[in-house]
């Protein structure tokens, strides 16, 4: 703590004016107030850029950035959750669900204006309260979807960074999208996917063809399509539309067109491959339904309702793409009220299980399915806890690749 005690003394004293604050080269080694920012959480690190123009100065860097993502010992996520048209609310997951003060309201990233609508055409969009959608998280960034002008937007809520990619349009009506971080060339990638049944003459059964499009936010293009003809069709949930990136992959929970079992696809973003993930056998039987997949303590997990038990079942993968490791990690009841689902979203630091049933309400279990908090966000507006409605984000200081020019918010 001693370490610290500068950095705390030079802050307050700028803070009263005084005319004898210390000169920072004077008081600490540039080399080891780099160190000790680089530990800071982030909030804080950002109000320091205020104390002096060497600090701004090392904040700023990139590198800096990139090390203090790097090296943090206990990154902290907070929640992103849709509430009205301009702005989102913003929560940490790990303060009591009831302590307003840990939840703030973002002003959005401001779409482009919308263009002039034709002689006779009608924007179905224009009524729409909400005309965003949240389509992923990685690294500190979100993806934005303004329905209303199709933009496209990278932004990053701690910093207010952003990049907008006006009138964003793509020939695929996808049913699932995906955001992560391609590793080998330093991009951020979107990935869409469409699901599509075709009548086969040949035969009576329909044909499944799955097209992949890769858009790439560092160049601002289209990278790949592809086309695979495959036997999956969705579930048509949207709590199942948003890949769960994990390990380098995005994940999406679908089903065969014959057998209709659930199986996990997951999208390799460096190989550019597709795999199967498959859940254990007898938890494909009728008796079970999967209606949740997400990512939980760096583990894939799967939410089951268990049909005449009123109860539901959370799963987890705690080998990764191991088939036998499959294993039950806690037990809900639910009294057989489908309002009461519960779907995590992730497990926080003192170990409870942090997520939100079917009608907003945020809650937390405990490991024995106990239900320890529960609170209903905004005014009764239920489903912005679901899939394109929220995102759970880690604090970050990273900027935009570097071919994209940056713009930051004004609030």
């Amino acid at each position: 703590m001693l370490s610290f005690l500068p950095v705390w003394v030079l802050a307050k004293a700028k803070e009263r004016g005084s005319s004898n604050m210390p000169n920072l080269t004077k008081t600490l080694p540039l080399e080891l107030i780099r160190e000790i920012l680089l530990r800071l959480p982030v909030r804080s690190v950002l109000r320091f850029k205020c104390v002096c123009k060497s600090w701004l100065s090392l904040i700023s860097d990139p590198q800096f950035a990139i090390s203090h993502h790097d090296l943090a010992a206990a990154p902290s996520h907070r929640l992103l959750l849709r509430t009205y048209r301009f702005y989102v609310e913003s929560i940490d997951i790990e303060a009591p669900l009831k302590n307003y003060f840990s939840a703030v309201h973002l002003l959005l990233p401001p779409s482009s204006p919308p263009r002039p609508l034709q002689l006779g055409e009608h924007n179905y969009h224009s009524a729409c309260i909400d005309n965003h959608e949240i389509l992923g998280s990685c690294k500190g960034f979100i993806v934005l979807y303004y329905k209303r002008n199709n933009d496209l937007i990278l932004w990053n809520p701690s910093t207010g960074f952003h990049k907008r990619f006006l009138n964003f349009a793509n020939e695929l009506t996808y049913l699932l999208c995906g955001f992560g971080y391609d590793t080998s060339v330093d991009d951020y990638l979107l990935i869409l996917i469409d699901l599509c049944e075709s009548k086969n003459e040949e035969s009576e059964d329909d044909d499944c063809k799955l097209e992949i499009a890769i858009f790439s936010f560092k160049t601002g293009n289209w990278v790949l399509f592809a086309e695979i003809h495959v036997s999956y069709k969705n579930f048509y949930y949207d709590d199942l539309r948003v890949g769960s990136l994990l390990n380098g992959a995005l994940h999406w929970m679908v089903c065969y067109k014959d057998r209709k079992v659930p199986v996990i696809i997951a999208f390799d973003l460096i190989q550019r491959s597709l795999l199967e993930i498959p859940l254990l056998d007898h938890l494909t039987m009728k008796k079970y339904e999967a209606y949740s997949l997400s990512v939980m303590d760096g583990c894939l997990s799967v939410c089951y309702s268990v049909r005449g038990c009123g109860m539901i079942e959370i799963w987890v993968m705690k080998i990764y793409k191991v088939q036998s490791s499959w294993t039950k990690s806690v037990v809900i009841p639910t009294y057989g009220k489908p309002q009461d689902f519960f779907s995590p979203i992730c497990i926080t630091k003192d170990g409870g299980i942090f997520g939100s049933n079917y009608c907003g309400k945020l809650e937390k279990f405990n490991d024995k399915g106990e239900l320890l908090e529960k609170l209903i966000y905004g005014r009764s507006q239920g489903f912005y806890t679901t899939n394109l409605q929220s995102s759970i984000y880690r604090e970050s200081l990273l900027s935009l690749p570097s071919v994209c020019r940056q713009t930051r918010d004004v609030q």
